[in-house]
């Protein structure tokens, strides 16, 4: 079998003729079930008998009306006697007290003051200057133990100060005894030597030399222990030094 083209007009022929009879069959078997409207219907058995009944609709109730009760009038209120007052009890006046009766007291007697027995001024004025006499006295004494007292603390301090220095002291062979070195030497509170100054040469250099190196050697000296005196006396003081031991 040759196929035509598809070109070709007949080759369309075949399948429209099949198209045609599918909707004639179709209109056909349509058209004879809408004929018979038994075919719709349900058979029912001869033993059932159905009957159709109409049902009414219940009709709704009419709503009853409930009339409100009337408003009663309000009660108009009775106005209340005010109770009347009762006055109040005035403050009754305080009883004043009683009067203080004032007894007259007696008047003391006047005591005149006695007077003084009579002082004699020059007797007064005696023993007045005879006491000052005797603390004058008193004062001159007690200064005098105070100086005699510190006098000989500084003849004692100052022996010891001298012997400490005569020891360290290294004079030249050429000092002579008769030689005098006079030395300014300051302290301090403890002693300590802080300067030595010359005051006056023995002519020789060497041996003044070496007498202030015997200071400077011992370098702490005795002092007194009372402020006053060592300020007083060891504060700066002068000192004499001779070749006591000296060959010629």
């Amino acid at each position: 079998m040759s196929l035509l083209p598809i070109t070709d007009p007949r080759s369309f022929a075949i399948p429209i003729t099949i198209a045609l009879l599918i909707q004639v069959v179709v209109l056909g078997s349509l058209s004879t079930q809408w004929m018979n409207p038994e075919n719709h219907f349900a058979k029912v058995p001869a033993h059932i008998a159905a009957r159709v009944v109409h049902l009414e609709k219940p009709k709704p109730e009419k709503k009853k009306v409930v009339s409100k009760p009337e408003k009663k009038p309000a009660a108009v209120k009775k106005p209340v006697p005010k109770k009347a007052e009762k006055p109040k009890p005035k403050d009754k006046p305080k009883p004043k007290p009683p009067e203080k009766k004032v007894v007259p007291t007696k008047a003391k007697p006047k005591v005149e003051p006695k007077p003084l027995p009579a002082v004699d001024l020059e007797q007064a004025l005696k023993d007045e200057l005879a006491m000052n006499e005797m603390d004058a006295m008193l004062e001159n004494e007690l200064q005098a133990l105070q100086s005699d007292k510190d006098e000989a603390a500084i003849s004692d301090y100052s022996s010891q100060i001298k012997a400490l220095i005569q020891r360290a002291w290294r004079f030249p062979p050429s000092a002579r005894h008769d030689e005098v070195v006079v030395l300014r030497i300051f302290l301090v509170p403890t002693g300590e030597v802080t300067e030595v100054q010359l005051v006056e040469s023995s002519g020789n250099l060497a041996l003044d030399r070496s007498a202030e190196q015997a200071v400077w050697k011992v370098a702490r000296l005795p002092v007194p222990e009372d402020a006053a005196l060592f300020d007083r006396e060891f504060r700066q003081f002068v000192l004499n030094l001779r070749p006591e031991n000296a060959r010629l």
